[in-house]
């Protein structure tokens, strides 16, 4: 792959205005080039020493909805292409663009060159691109790509936001506990050894689990942390940390219908789109199942739901009503009948985005109030377990 820096210029346009930006390229000479070709004067540039990130999940979006407007504006797609490199202030990003504009330029088409470098888009992405490419509507199908992916990088992050709240004060609540339990509990231990008097069995298993803490507290942090590794290496060599979320947090009350909401909006969001692109329904869900999907569930109905359609079926008539509701199943097939079901599958993510939202205002309110107060019974009960023989003034004197 071509060696690509980051430069920061400092210039004079024609009208002698200064002006100062970044851009991308192989050595200092081509930059100058690119901006000598731009008409900059006084040009002074410098490399910025910056580490080659991957590019976020909305700067693919940004990409793709960018794309589609130069194409929806009669740009020819390979200028379009080169527009969105010059542009580009993304290393990696950077550079796969100029790998698919050297692949598209040497002569395949544009979701066959995506299909060869294989990163960024996925295989139900890629399948609508070539649909696209095929109608000649590929500007449409990069709009509507652009839309649903905004969509969904909009549910992910109102998720991660009420995941992160109670993940911060168990936190800071574990942290506050541990800097009780080894630094100021045993100061009151050496206070109250010295007293003949029996302890409190809330004192003397403070006392306890601190004496634990301060001797094996250095192996404690080291398995934590070997621990931590670990499951992270799991992770990332089986892909079943997701799956283990979602599956936890469907048995959790109030979590769970968080969780059904997502899934009709992640399902009827990714089948409109592929249907709007006239997919054969059967391809469309076959498409679901050519993904790695973390939700096992829906992998689950989406198998039964083909297999029920091979044997003729109808596809309401396939659709479990404990895993998408009963209204979701009753609109899919009123779509079905009148022929309309790309439009009510869109009615249908509409609608439960509406509810999801309402869903995540209200966990994030209780949440709060919740944590709180089981960060005070946490901490409360440390402060105690500490005081409750000095409320015995007699015996200690």
């Amino acid at each position: 792959m071509v060696s690509i820096f980051e430069f920061h210029w400092k210039a004079k346009n024609r009208f002698q205005q200064k002006q100062s930006g970044i851009l991308l390229a192989q050595n200092h000479a081509e930059a100058e080039q690119k901006l000598l070709a731009k008409g900059y004067q006084d040009i002074r540039i410098q490399r910025n020493f910056a580490f080659a990130r991957q590019p976020k999940a909305d700067e693919i979006t940004q990409f793709i909805a960018q794309l589609a407007l130069l194409i929806n504006a009669s740009i020819p797609f390979k200028q379009a292409l080169m527009m969105q490199q010059e542009n580009c202030t993304n290393i990696k990003l950077y550079q796969w663009l100029l790998a698919l504009n050297a692949a598209v330029t040497s002569g395949y088409s544009f979701s066959a060159s995506l299909a060869k470098l294989g990163c960024y888009f996925s295989k139900q992405e890629i399948q609508l691109i070539r649909i696209g490419e095929q109608s000649g509507k590929l500007g449409t199908v990069l709009d509507n790509l652009a839309k649903t992916r905004s969509q969904s990088e909009k549910l992910t992050k109102k998720v991660r936001k009420i995941m992160f709240y109670p993940l911060i004060v168990l936190v800071i609540s574990c942290v506050l506990t541990l800097g009780l339990l080894v630094f100021i509990v045993p100061q009151f231990a050496d206070l109250y050894m010295d007293k003949a008097q029996s302890l409190p069995w809330l004192t003397s298993l403070l006392f306890s689990l601190s004496a634990f803490l301060r001797q094996n507290g250095i192996f404690l942090c080291c398995s934590g942390i070997v621990a931590m590794g670990m499951l992270f290496c799991f992770a990332k060599k089986f892909g079943n940390l997701t799956a283990c979320q979602m599956r936890l947090l469907s048995y959790i009350p109030f979590f769970n219908q968080v969780i059904r909401y997502i899934r009709i909006i992640f399902f009827t969001q990714n089948l409109a789109l592929m249907l709007s692109a006239h997919l054969h329904l059967e391809a469309a869900l076959n498409a679901f199942l050519s993904e790695k999907m973390h939700d096992r569930l829906l992998q689950q109905q989406i198998r039964l739901t083909l297999s029920l359609l091979k044997q003729g079926y109808k596809f309401s008539e396939g659709l479990n009503p404990t895993v998408f509701t009963s209204q979701v199943v009753q609109m899919i097939a009123i779509g079905e009948k009148s022929a309309n079901l790309a439009v009510m599958c869109t009615q249908i993510s509409d609608i439960y985005q509406l509810k999801l939202d309402y869903q995540i205002d209200l966990l994030s309110q209780l949440l709060e109030p919740v944590l709180m107060l089981l960060m005070g019974i946490i901490i409360g009960t440390v402060l105690i377990g500490l005081y409750l023989p000095i409320f015995d003034l007699g015996g200690l004197v």
